[in-house]
């Protein structure tokens, strides 16, 4: 009779299934493998290499976002693939894109310490009030959420989390919905900053508090040329907010996946009359819950930061665009702010839902989970 064999390398950390005369053989795997393990495949039908395959990783099911997010300074690999340990510390300290995120970095605090002129003397409690406090919240909140991702890389923890190999009910999806989100931040991004330049080059000065010190400090006759850089910096600003959350939030649905997945596990393991599991079948899901808490914890000793900062900023953005559109929409006469500002609100009501959600999902299956497993 022929022998089917499908190999799988390293064999300990995926399936391996031996179709032979006498029997079927199966062996657990781990939800993904290390990333210093070979992430292939391979099909062999009598002694023959048939259909070789590699395994995706995290890093590719999620390239629409990461392709997006190394435009804008949000991650970068420190280290390259060919290089070795003795040019380790070299090839971090001087990796072009480490270079641009630190310059990426720099830009928005800037940015962000710039923000704080915006304030007079002569502000009192008002739609402009709010809008400077908005102002500086979400520069505040970009240049957050920019250091932490640039920390998470430069440290190599979102490289090894991102190089992490997915199971396969994973992997099938993916890449679709990387692209979903990419798709869905891109239009995000491209409303908002029409709204932007709209409000900074078409509204007689009316999102000028923008320039600050500008127009407010230092005044200038033709600000055409503060303008069209605060248009850059703006879009870029709006961008580093947005691909911040939304990689956050994907990556929270990739380890709830996982940890779903140890708990069907742990569910077909207790599918038996007696309702029992093994010693060694729940070793084995309590290896693959430490293996899952440690890529969390990997990232969260800096996206912690970036993922608190979004959710106090835009909390406190909600309260002060809600209060805005309900008690002082009647000092804005142009539609187009105003639709802005609804713009503004549901963008932000939606940053705040995504950051909620996905603290909230894993922060219930570590719990969960923690308890199941805990051992004196």
């Amino acid at each position: 009779m022929t022998t089917v064999a499908i190999q799988i390398v390293p064999p300990k950390t995926c399936w391996t299934v031996n179709l032979e005369e006498d029997g079927e053989k199966f062996e657990p795997e781990l939800l993904f493998t290390g990333n210093n393990e070979k992430k292939s495949e391979v099909i062999v039908i009598d002694d023959e290499i048939i259909v070789p395959r590699r395994k995706m990783t995290i890093a590719e099911g999620l390239r629409p976002l990461l392709a997006s997010m190394k435009l804008f300074g949000l991650y970068f690999n420190p280290l390259s693939e060919d290089t070795g340990d003795d040019r380790k510390e070299k090839s971090r300290k001087w990796n072009a894109y480490a270079i641009y995120a630190v310059a990426v970095v720099t830009t928005l605090w800037i940015n962000a310490i710039r923000a704080f002129s915006v304030f007079t003397h002569e502000d009192t409690f008002g739609l402009t009030l709010f809008n400077k406090l908005f102002v500086v919240s979400w520069f505040v909140q970009s240049a957050v959420s920019q250091t932490s991702f640039y920390a998470a890389s430069f440290s190599g923890r979102l490289a090894i989390v991102f190089d992490q190999v997915l199971d396969d009910s994973c992997a099938r999806h993916a890449r679709t919905f990387s692209t979903i989100y990419a798709v869905a931040a891109w239009t995000i991004i491209m409303g908002g900053s029409t709204f932007f330049v709209y409000g900074l080059l078409f509204s007689d000065g009316h999102n000028d508090y923008y320039l600050a010190p500008f127009q407010n400090h230092i005044v200038i006759s033709n600000p055409l040329i503060p303008r069209v850089i605060g248009c850059c910096i703006i879009f870029h600003v709006l961008s580093a907010y947005i691909f911040s959350q939304a990689t956050t939030f994907v990556l929270a649905i990739i380890f709830s996946h996982q940890f779903r997945k140890v708990n069907e596990t742990l569910g077909r393991l207790l599918d038996n009359d007696r309702r029992q599991a093994s010693e060694s079948d729940i070793e084995m899901l309590r290896q693959k819950h430490q293996q899952i808490s440690m890529n969390i914890s990997n990232i969260d000793d800096y996206l912690m930061f970036s993922n608190a900062s979004a959710f106090c900023c835009q909390l406190f953005t909600v309260v002060i665009l809600l209060y805005s559109l309900i008690f002082c929409h009647s000092s804005v006469t142009d539609p187009v702010i105003i639709i802005a500002y609804v713009y503004k609100f549901l963008t932000v009501s939606f940053g705040l839902f995504l950051t909620a959600a996905g603290g909230v999902t894993v922060h219930h299956y570590v719990s969960i989970f923690t308890v199941l497993f805990h051992w004196p």
